[in-house]
Parts: structure tokens; C-alpha cells; sequence
């Protein structure tokens, strides 16, 4: 008799869970696990090991899934803004500019319920691993919010102030979620909120 063929080993199963899955779970807790880190102690004090440590695996996955530690950040921050923008983006799509409270709250609200983001976001866009790509992150935020609100004026004599705003705002809200982190701000989420609104209102012109 023949050899029995064997199936491609993305489709051979171990306990009933075929290969490619239990390779896209493992790749999920490498990701999990470098969130924790990079969200705690930072990228420059994050080990290929810590991470494996971490996730409960050894090298040998976490190498079939990231080529090295810069691949494993860029997963991360993937996961992180993809995350967020699901949580922002509807609402600036229902609310938009001129009804700023929502999404201040949405975004706000993200990153104090998870400290980690803030870290990642500010502080490692700021003098971390991911400096080189924070004016990428920002234009990346910016454009998504302009290209979400149905309240921007495309026109060319408003897109540039709104543009503006968007910045600014942007760099506030971080900045503002740092120092809360930090235990530099008093307040709860929604005075944040009410404070960056107030903020927002009388920096934007009517249009």
C-alpha cells in the first residue's frame, strides 16, 4: 500500500484545534504579553525573554511569529490604535467637532481605564522606541478624525484650522491622560472631559 498522504501542517489538528489556529492563539498571547510590558516598564526594558516569560512560551513561538522585538512593538501599537479607533470612530461619526463631548469621552475614557495605553501612546511616542513614529501615529489620528466627522468642512478655507484643532486636541487629551496617570491631576474622567470641552469651545471658530 501507498503512503497515506499527510495534510499541510497549517491544517494538521492537536486536540481537535488545527495548526494555524493554535499558531494565530499563541501569536495573540505574545501581543497580550508585550502590551503588559510595554505598557508597564517600557520597551527599553523589555526583553525577547520577558515577553516569552510573559506569554507563557518559549522562544521557538515567539520566533515563528515576530522576527524580533521591533516586529512584536509594531504588533502592538497595531492592535492598541485599531482598538481605539473602534471605540473613537463611531463616535465622532455620530457626533463629530461639533459636538466634542462623546468624543472626548470615548478617548478619555479608553485611556484611563487602561494606564498601558497611555504609556504606549505618549510616554514611548515621546522619548521611547516609537519616537521615530509619532508624527506618523499623529497624522494617522488627525486623518481619521477628519475623515470620520461628518461635521468637517473639507473646504479649503476651513480644513487647516480644523486640522489645527485636531492637533492641538490631540496632544492635550495625551498630555492631560499623563498627568492624570501620574497622579498629577485631581480629577475624575468627567471633569477631564469637562475641562478639555471647555477648552475645545473656545478655541473653535463657528463656521
Amino acid at each position: 500500500m501507498g503512503a497515506v498522504a499527510q495534510p499541510p501542517a497549517e491544517l494538521r489538528t492537536y486536540r481537535g484545534v488545527p495548526a494555524s489556529q493554535r499558531k494565530a492563539e499563541r501569536r495573540d498571547r505574545l501581543v497580550s504579553a508585550g502590551l503588559e510590558l510595554f505598557g508597564t516598564r517600557g520597551i527599553a526594558a523589555t526583553r525577547v525573554d520577558d515577553v516569552c516569560a510573559e506569554a507563557g512560551l518559549t522562544k521557538r513561538y515567539f520566533y515563528e511569529s515576530f522576527e524580533s522585538l521591533d516586529d512584536l512593538v509594531t504588533a502592538v501599537m497595531e492592535a492598541v490604535l485599531l482598538d481605539v479607533a473602534a471605540i473613537v470612530v463611531p463616535v465622532i461619526e455620530t457626533d463629530g467637532w461639533r459636538n466634542p463631548r462623546p468624543v472626548f469621552s470615548a478617548y478619555i475614557g479608553a485611556l484611563l481605564e487602561d494606564p498601558r495605553l497611555v504609556r504606549l501612546l505618549v510616554v514611548e511616542t515621546h522619548n521611547g522606541a516609537l519616537a521615530n513614529r509619532r508624527e506618523e501615529m499623529v497624522e494617522l489620528a488627525v486623518d481619521t478624525w477628519l475623515a470620520s466627522d461628518p461635521g468637517a468642512d473639507k473646504s479649503p478655507e476651513h480644513l487647516p484650522v480644523q486640522r489645527l484643532l485636531a492637533h492641538a486636541m490631540a496632544g492635550a487629551a495625551g498630555e492631560v491622560a499623563l498627568a492624570w496617570v501620574n497622579g498629577r491631576i485631581d480629577l475624575t474622567a468627567d471633569q477631564i472631559v469637562d475641562q478639555l470641552v471647555r477648552i475645545f469651545e473656545r478655541i473653535t471658530p463657528r463656521v
